[in-house]
């Protein structure tokens, strides 16, 4: 068994660095070597230096490019930003649009609901044909179309006088006349529930 303690270390210790700059010296003494060493160097290459005359040109250039870029690169940053909105817009419409479309549907159909439930129904406007037709007028044929208007044909011999007395009956002032056609010894008045 060896005892560690009695073996000489065999590395070397690295010197601390006020020993490198020499005994005692100070942090500042030492921050001014070091400032001094890198004006040396900067220093050093003088001929590669430009001379005055010109290096006054060359400051007077980059202070103008420097002017000339801040439009350029705010233009830049200004366009990047835009288009960076835009798709971001975009992005949005693409998520919002099956929720965007179901509202427009859902509002389609309130709209047809309001619709069907202002106007009267079938048997509220048979009702009022059966108040208001002359005795010798007759209902020929009833039905909705594929609007969901109501269609209406009636028979009479006087179309005229029909439509006089139709139009005495308050439930039936949303029916208008579409037309009539010549029937078996009589006229065939067509109405139609107007679309609200």
């Amino acid at each position: 068994m060896s005892d560690e303690s009695d073996t000489p270390m065999t590395e070397a210790e690295p010197a601390p660095e006020s020993a490198i700059q020499g005994p005692g010296a100070s942090l500042a003494a030492r921050l001014g070597e070091a400032v001094r060493g890198f004006r040396e160097r900067a220093a050093a290459p003088a001929e590669l230096a430009p001379p005055a005359s010109r290096r006054d040109w060359l400051v007077a250039g980059a202070v103008a490019a420097l002017i000339g870029l801040g439009p350029v690169l705010t233009i830049g940053g200004a366009t990047l930003l835009a288009v960076r909105a835009r798709d971001a817009a975009n992005a949005i419409n693409q998520r919002a649009a099956p929720t965007l479309a179901a509202a427009r549907l859902a509002e389609q159909d309130r709209a047809e609901l309001a619709a069907a439930t202002r106007r009267p129904g079938v048997g509220a406007v048979i009702e009022a044909l059966a108040r208001a037709l002359p005795p010798e007028a007759s209902l020929s044929r009833v039905g909705r179309g594929g609007d969901g208007q109501l269609l209406l044909e009636i028979s009479s011999p006087d179309p005229d006088k029909l439509r006089a007395a139709l139009r005495r009956e308050p439930v039936l002032a949303g029916l208008r006349d579409t037309g009539q056609r010549q029937g078996d010894g009589a006229m065939v008045v067509q109405l139609r529930e107007n679309a609200s």
